[in-house]
Order: C-alpha cells, then sequence, then structure tokens
C-alpha cells in the first residue's frame, strides 16, 4: 500500500472545510454557504484515494484487502463512539419517536447508507432535519460509497490502459456526474444532493488532480504563480462559504467555485503562501483532528439546542466550539489515532494487532446495531416516561401530518396538476394559494366559511409569489412554472372572486408577498395573506409539552424554543399589505395569550405537530378563529 508524502497544505484545506462546515452549523449569518466545506472533503479525498490506488496499481502492489481494512480502520471505529454517545442520550432525552429515529439513523451511518436514509426521509432543509443527530453522517454515506465502488472501477480501467484508463475513468464520471446532476437537481434538488453517483464528479476533480500534480510539475512554474494559485483557491472556497444559502441551487454547476479552489491549493502543492495560511502548527492540528471534528460538532449543537433552545447566542457560539474542539481532540486521541493502521497494516499506529482492531470493531458494530434494533422494535421503549406524559408521549406526530393529507385528498379532488377542486358558478368562492400551508389553511378555511367554495393549489416550499428568485422550492423543482399556472388562473378568475395566501411568511419573502397581493388586488380579487406561521424551532411541540410536564417545568420553558422576534413582520408587513386593498390576517391573538399557546383550549390536544404547521384539531380551531375576526363580508 503506497504511502504518501505527507503534504501540510492538505491538512490545511481539511481544517479550513471543517471549520466552515462548523461556523455555518452555528448559525453563524456570515458564512451561509459553510456547507460546501464538505465538497472541499469530497475533493481530497478523491485526490488522496487516486493517489494511493493509482500508486499501487502502477507498482503492480495494489489489494483491495489492504485498501478496505485500512478504509473501515480509519473510519468506523470512531463514527461508532459518535453513534454510542447519540444513542445514549437519545434514551435519556428524546421522546420514543425521536429515539426511533435515532436508532435509523445509527444505523444506516454504521452501513454506509446514511445519505439513502436521509434521501428518502426528509430534504436536507427541511426544519425537521435540523434535529436529527447524526443527520452529518449523510456525507460519510457519499463517501464509503465512493470508496467501494471506485478501487473497482480503477482497477479495470488501468487493467485496459494504464493511466490513461484512470484518465478516462475520471472524464466519464465528471462529465457524467456533472451533466447528470444538473437535469436532476432542476426537479429533484433532494437526489441531486443525497446520491452518491450524482456526486462522483466532485471526487474525480480531485482524482484530476492527483494525476497531474507531481513535485516535477511545480518546479516547472515559478513560486509567485504558486502562491497565487494558492490564493485564488482559497478565495474560491471563501467566497463560496460567504455568498451560498439554503436556496443555492446546489450541488450542480455551483459546486465547481469551491471544488476547482481545492484543486487550485492542492496543485498549488507547499507554497509559500500555503506554508503560510494552511501548513502552519494550528491548521494543521485542526486538519489532522478534522475528522473527529467533523463527527462530534453537530451531535453536539443538535443536543444543546434540544436543552437550550434553538436561537445561539455569542455566548452559546463560543461554548458549543470549545465543546466541540475538546471533544473531538478526546475521540482523535482515544479512538481514531489508536486505531488508524500503521503503514505495513500489520498492527495500528498504537500497536494493536491489525486483525484485532478489525474484530473489535465487527463486535462493537453488531453489539451497536441489536442495541439500535431493539429500540426500534421497542418503538422508542415508551416505558423510560412516567405515566403523566404517557398520553403525549404515544402520540404519532406523523399521523397527524396523514390525517391533514387525507382530509384534503378526500375532500378536494384533484383536476389537472394545478388544482384540486374548481371554482363553482354561484357563491363565495376563495382560491388558496400555498406552500405545505394549504394543507392545514384548507381544513381552517373549511371550518371558517362552511358556506363557501374553497379550491385549492400547494407545493411544497413553493411560496405563492411573483417573483421567481422567491417563488423556488428546495423540496418541489418545478415550483415557478406552478406560481406562473396559478397566478394566471387568480389573475383571470372574476372580479370579486377570494385569493387567500398561504406561506412560510417570512422577512425575505416579504416584500415580495406585497407585490403579489397588490397585483392580484389590481385584478379585482379579495386577498387574504396569512401572517407568520413558524414560532417554535429546535423543538416540536410534542418534545415541549412532554419535558414540561416531566419536569415540572413553569410555562414560560416554551420560551426557549421561539424564534426571535416573534410575530415581528406583523408590524413590518401587516400595514404595507393592508394599503394594498389586501388584508393582513395576524396570528399573534390566535397563538400568544402572556405566553406561547402548545394546547387547543380543550387540553387534549396540540395546537401544532412541528411548530410550523397545525394539527388537525388545531386548524379547525384557528378556523373558528377566522370566522371571528375575519368574516368574509368585511372586504
Amino acid at each position: 500500500m503506497s504511502i504518501l508524502a505527507y503534504r501540510g497544505e492538505i491538512d490545511g484545506l481539511r481544517a479550513v472545510s471543517v471549520l466552515l462546515i462548523i461556523l455555518f452549523h452555528l448559525d453563524i449569518l456570515a458564512f451561509s454557504g459553510g456547507y460546501i466545506g464538505v465538497d472541499v472533503f469530497f475533493v481530497i479525498s478523491g485526490f488522496l484515494m487516486t493517489s494511493i490506488i493509482v500508486g499501487d496499481l502502477d507498482g503492480g502492489s495494489f489489494s483491495f484487502r489492504q485498501f478496505y481494512a485500512r478504509r473501515i480502520a480509519r473510519i468506523v471505529p470512531a463514527l461508532l463512539v459518535t453513534v454510542i454517545f447519540s444513542l445514549l442520550a437519545a434514551m435519556l432525552l428524546l421522546s420514543p419517536a425521536a429515539l426511533v429515529h435515532t436508532s435509523q439513523e445509527s444505523l444506516s451511518a454504521i452501513f454506509s447508507v446514511s445519505n439513502i436514509f436521509f434521501w428518502m426521509e426528509s430534504n436536507y432543509w427541511a426544519p425537521k432535519s435540523q434535529g436529527f443527530l447524526l443527520l452529518h453522517t449523510w456525507s460519510l454515506g457519499v463517501e464509503e460509497q465512493f470508496y467501494l465502488v471506485y478501487p473497482l472501477l480503477l482497477f479495470a480501467f488501468h487493467r485496459l490502459v494504464e493511466r490513461k484508463g484512470a484518465l478516462l475513468l475520471l472524464s466519464l464520471m465528471f462529465a457524467g456526474g456533472l451533466a447528470a446532476n444538473s437535469f436532476v437537481l432542476r426537479t429533484d434538488a433532494a437526489s441531486a444532493f443525497y446520491v452518491s453517483p450524482l456526486r462522483f464528479y466532485e471526487f474525480a476533480i480531485g482524482g484530476f488532480a492527483s494525476l497531474v500534480s507531481s513535485t516535477s510539475f511545480r518546479n516547472k512554474i515559478p513560486g509567485p504563480l504558486l502562491s497565487l494559485a494558492s490564493l485564488a483557491g482559497l478565495a474560491l472556497v471563501l467566497y463560496s462559504a460567504l455568498t451560498f444559502h439554503y436556496l443555492t441551487p446546489f450541488p450542480g454547476t455551483y459546486v465547481l467555485l469551491p471544488t476547482f479552489g481545492a484543486a487550485l491549493v492542492i496543485l498549488a502543492g507547499g507554497s509559500v503562501t500555503a506554508r503560510f495560511l494552511l501548513a502552519n502548527p494550528i491548521m494543521g492540528w485542526l486538519g489532522k483532528t478534522s475528522y473527529s471534528l467533523y463527527l462530534v460538532h453537530w451531535p453536539v449543537i443538535v443536543l444543546y439546542r434540544y436543552c437550550f433552545g434553538s436561537t445561539l447566542s455569542v455566548v452559546d457560539q463560543v461554548i458549543l466550539l470549545a465543546t466541540t474542539l475538546v471533544l473531538a481532540t478526546a475521540l482523535n486521541r482515544g479512538i481514531e489515532q489508536r486505531f488508524r493502521f500503521a503503514s505495513q497494516d500489520r498492527e495500528t499506529r498504537t500497536g494493536i494487532p491489525g486483525n484485532r482492531a478489525l474484530r473489535l470493531t465487527g463486535v462493537t458494530t453488531a453489539l451497536v446495531s441489536v442495541a439500535a434494533a431493539l429500540a426500534i422494535v421497542g418503538q422508542g421503549w415508551s416505558w423510560r416516561f412516567p405515566d403523566s406524559v404517557q398520553d403525549f408521549v404515544l402520540q404519532d406526530m406523523q399521523v397527524s401530518a396523514r390525517e391533514r393529507r387525507s382530509y384534503m385528498e378526500a375532500h378536494c379532488v384533484p383536476l389537472g396538476k394545478v388544482f384540486c377542486g374548481e371554482r363553482r358558478a354561484q357563491g363565495d368562492n376563495i382560491m388558496l394559494l400555498a406552500d405545505s400551508r394549504g394543507l392545514d389553511i384548507y381544513i381552517a378555511l373549511q371550518a371558517a366559511y362552511p358556506g363557501a367554495n374553497i379550491y385549492a393549489s400547494y407545493a411544497m416550499g413553493c411560496a405563492p409569489v411573483y417573483e421567481p428568485r422567491i417563488g423556488r422550492s428546495t423540496h418541489f423543482g418545478g415550483c415557478p412554472g406552478l406560481n406562473n399556472q396559478r397566478l394566471a388562473a387568480a389573475e383571470a378568475a372574476p372580479a370579486g372572486d377570494i385569493v387567500f395566501l398561504a406561506m412560510d411568511f417570512n422577512s425575505w419573502r416579504g416584500k415580495f408577498v406585497v407585490d403579489t397581493a397588490r397585483r392580484l388586488v389590481q385584478s379585482g380579487k379579495r386577498v387574504y395573506v396569512l401572517g407568520q406561521s413558524r414560532f417554535l424551532e429546535g423543538k416540536t411541540p410534542q418534545e415541549i409539552a412532554i419535558d414540561q410536564i416531566r419536569f415540572s417545568l413553569d410555562p414560560g420553558y416554551v420560551e426557549r424554543f421561539l424564534v426571535s422576534a416573534p410575530f415581528s413582520l406583523d408590524e413590518v408587513y401587516g400595514d404595507q399589505i393592508n394599503a394594498t386593498g389586501a388584508t393582513y390576517i395576524s396570528t399573534r391573538d390566535f397563538f400568544y395569550h402572556d405566553a406561547y399557546r402548545l394546547f387547543t383550549r380543550t387540553g387534549d390536544d396540540l395546537l401544532s405537530y412541528d411548530g410550523i404547521h397545525l394539527s388537525e384539531a388545531g386548524a379547525r380551531e384557528f378556523g373558528q378563529y377566522l370566522a371571528a375576526h375575519y368574516p368574509l363580508g368585511d372586504q
């Protein structure tokens, strides 16, 4: 097995990558695109794996057994420890449903299929995903699947035409992957993000850098140009981290900025600039600890938010960063370094025989898998909770979501791809245009205005606004086209018809919602705009309710999980929307009386099952609120 010469600038690049990811997850706004650190890691992996495998194939010494054994020893032990502590924390703190989910995450992480699990489960950017303890292991799934197939492909292509075969394979991976990802991204952002073959072109960029990069190559280039290349590469990485955000169509072609930047840094090697910025002792230490930092940081952040609230102050961010550094150092020294193989693969770097280390890893994997499976079969072990909260513990919030969808499907028959239901010739017609709020607001409207005919167009994450940059969804690629059709239908409806706009109303959508309301009013419609609906984050209403009862917490406990400045948009946009001739519907008096309201008036049900969308009982109660405060005859 080839042992590559140590390159300090690559460890420094690892340090940059993991710091960007951590700063992004700490909600430091300047680093809204810090998630690109993962893509830089992919480039580094592509470079290292290509260098190792092609070097061994050229020398006739490549061994699949050695390659896979080293990957297992490098990745799995530290991952297992992270999974164990995540499971223990979930058993102590989380609801049965959340423990079941964490156990499923654990099995997916252990068996290198996290990306597939989360792809089938939820969009990466969905609010509920941010509470998954092992969400970050999706990238390990992509990487480990790359490690599984890449040696096989490279071996086959190398056997055909030696190093030219490697170049051919990388060319196919890059061109085919980029084209496929860009195509899929248009209609299925989750697949483009999670599915590993659609990400392999990023690894190929690192592979190209491996085939081109050499000491003799760099000796032909003047030192100042190498330093400039290092600076340019870092600038591309940092520019991406500072300017990308969750609405950036990613990865697609946008990912080429940070990945080409990473490749430039690798190709420039140990330039004067790289030695100063990347190969210094601090960056070197961070780079060597980067895997443990990556593993530790996300569960720490999720658990901290779970206990203390999702809004992180500067003090919180400092505490979390310090905790991550301490725990990652312990994980790196206590596990990661102990299990890494030495150069000859007969033993680890700390003297543990290689076969023994692998057996211990295998036994631990089996035990952790059994524990996770038992938690799943035991439905999250509700016996962990006192009798006083069993009614809420046993509620399945996913059932609430299915009930709303079933109600919608039973009462609003789809007609084509845009609307369910249709306009009637007589009576009040309400056209509901919505994102995922369409499901609960449809129920509310039926409860509020039983004599009206309600027909609807809704799609997850798709805000019904004219501006195409804002009317874009990470969940639904066809959002701009849908908006064109449904807003045109709204304009074409007879004067006096009612249009109800319901969406995740927020500050960066606000002025475009005002413009949309104005244009619809100008077309003769009676327009209602539903105000803010997102008030809780970091914890579901069910989890807050369970904790309040379980630990006898005061009603103010819920305040920890309120978004910053709830209802602030009422003051900012309420008057502007009303000035257009539309009616702005504030939800303040419905949700808030001295404290945020979790329960329906009867106390038997939760108003919301996720802190954004209303439960069916909550939707009916909101309908009563609409009927009392916003009768249709008032406009």
